[in-house]
């Protein structure tokens, strides 16, 4: 390895992922909030879509419950990635050979409901 790692240059590090990591999650909630979507869509019966059509009448007609309902879907979204992203760092760590030493702890935190 040509380059030295010292505790400045892994904190740098640490803060630019955390930023890419943010900004990648938001596109990628969208995206899954797309796909998760298509996949209800495609196996709703007739009285499904009819429940669905209803409540987004419902929500398009009051502003409250649209925000509330977005509010809700956020956090389902954010509860399902949570256990997922952990899977996957746990597996993918693996591969790496790391342990909870090559880990900054204090960096670990669990996943905000706002998130």
């Amino acid at each position: 390895m040509s380059k030295e790692i010292t505790a400045e240059y892994a904190k740098k590090a640490q803060g630019e992922a955390e930023w890419a990591y943010e900004k990648a999650k938001e596109k990628f909630y969208y995206s899954m909030l797309e796909v998760v979507f298509l996949r209800i869509k495609s196996h709703l019966s007739e009285q499904g879509l009819k429940k669905v059509m209803e409540m987004d009448e419902r929500r398009n007609n009051n502003e409250n419950l649209g925000v509330e309902f977005s509010q809700k879907t956020w956090v389902a979204l954010a509860e399902s990635w949570a256990s997922a992203e952990a899977l996957a760092m746990t597996k993918i760590a693996d591969l790496y050979g790391l342990e909870i030493a090559d880990l900054d702890m204090s960096k670990i935190s669990p996943p905000k409901e706002d998130d």
